[in-house]
Order: structure tokens, then sequence, then C-alpha cells
């Protein structure tokens, strides 16, 4: 190659600094635009997620608010619940005594019919029912005694009633008068009446006494009138019922 045809480039230190300028001009220009968006996007996306908060904070309040009212119904429900079930007790209570009284006005109707129709039972004086039932104490029984005069009821029947305990004190038998079971004031029982009349009272049983047996004897004062009854039940006579 010859000198001729031969190039010289000159290099400008001023074209080689505006290039740099340039560079660096469009660099920052990139990163001032990358930042702004960046800042923009950023915003946004906080502010979406700002709303997504408020709307999650209120779910969680309208949540709050239904399981306020779910508990409020539940303690409601409760207390509803309580209130059935103590009429519902209530209810069966007041029918068990209802029951009970419908069985004795049963039973006492039938105890008026056998007096104003007594049928085929024996006519005069009958120990229509005697029951004894444990009291509150020991060795205390409550007795009810109901005596009926059936078909000659024209007149009255008058009599005295004797009840003796049969048993066992200190390995012997022993039968104790009614005057040995009651207070002196109720120790004689006496009868007058046309169809029916009830007696009711309490035995004092004497310590270390073992009863058996239990005698009702009546005893008819005066003429005319029906004859005696007496009737030996096993003690404790706690179901007698009916003619006896």
């Amino acid at each position: 190659m010859d000198s001729g045809q031969r190039k010289i480039l000159v290099y400008s230190p001023r074209t080689l600094w505006l290039a740099l300028g340039a560079l660096v001009l469009l660099a920052l220009l990139g990163i001032s635009v990358a930042f702004t968006f960046g800042k923009q996007y950023a915003g946004d996306e906080l502010a979406r997620l700002a709303s997504q908060r408020d709307q999650l904070d209120e779910k969680i309040s309208d949540l709050e608010k239904a399981n306020r009212e779910l508990r409020e119904r539940v303690v409601v429900l409760k207390k509803s619940s309580e209130i059935d079930r103590r009429a519902s007790l209530d209810v069966r209570d007041s029918y068990a005594v209802l029951q009970n009284e419908l069985l004795e006005l049963r039973k006492e109707l039938e105890f008026y019919r056998g007096i104003v129709s007594p049928g085929a039972a024996n006519a005069g004086l009958q120990i229509q029912r005697f029951e004894l039932t444990p009291g509150r104490e020991a060795g205390h029984f409550d007795y009810s005694l109901t005596l009926t005069q059936l078909k000659h009821n024209d007149r009255y029947a008058r009599g005295s009633i004797h009840i003796a305990v049969e048993g066992l004190q200190d390995g012997k038998t022993v039968k104790l008068p009614m005057s040995a079971l009651v207070a002196k004031n109720t120790a004689t029982l006496k009868y007058k009446f046309r169809y029916f009349q009830h007696f009711a009272g309490t035995l004092v049983l004497p310590k270390g006494f073992t009863p058996q047996q239990v005698t009702i004897r009546l005893v008819p004062h005066g003429k005319r009138q029906p004859a005696g009854v007496e009737s030996t039940l096993d003690w404790p006579a706690t179901t007698a019922s009916g003619l006896i």
C-alpha cells in the first residue's frame, strides 16, 4: 500500500466528551423513566393492597358482627330450650299429679258405688278399708280405717273399734291392745254412722317389738245393731283394701 492511499483519522476530545455526555444523559434519562414508572407502579400496587385491606377489614367486621349475633342466638336458644325443658317437666309432673288425683277419684267413686249399689256384698257392718303406712319416726305407723254399712242402713250403726297388734318381744309372742299403741285420748275409737265413716291415726310400737299381725274388731253397742266384725291381717297390711 502506497502512501497515496493512506488516511489519517484525527479524534477530537470534545467529540468524545460529547458522546460520553450523551450516553450519560441517556442513562440518567432511562433511570429516571424507570424510577418514575416503578414509583407509579408501586403507588398503584399500594393503593390496590390498601383497597384489599379495607375490604378484608370490612369482611372481618361483618364476620365479627355475625359471630356476635350467632352467639346471642345460641344463648337465646339455650334459654328457650331450658324453658321448654322445664315447661315439659312441669307438664309431666302436673300430668302425673292429675293421674294420681284421677285414680283417687275413681277409687272414691267405686267406694261410693259400693255403698249405693252393694250388689252381692253381704249386708250389715263392713270393714271397707284398712291401711298401714310407715310414719316419719321409727316405730310409728299411720293407719287409715273406713267402715261401711251396706243395704240395711236405715238406722245408725253404733259401737267401738278395737285394734290390737300381735308380735314378738324378747322372744315371746305378745298381743298389744290399742291402749298400748296410741295416746290416751285416742285409745278408744267409737263409730256412729249410717253409710260410712273414716278413721285415721298413728300406732306407736315399743322398742324391740316385731309386729306380725294386726286385728281390727268392731263391737256394736245397743239393741238391733248389726253383728260385730273381726278381721286379722298380716303386718304391715299396707295393701289391704276393699271388703275384708
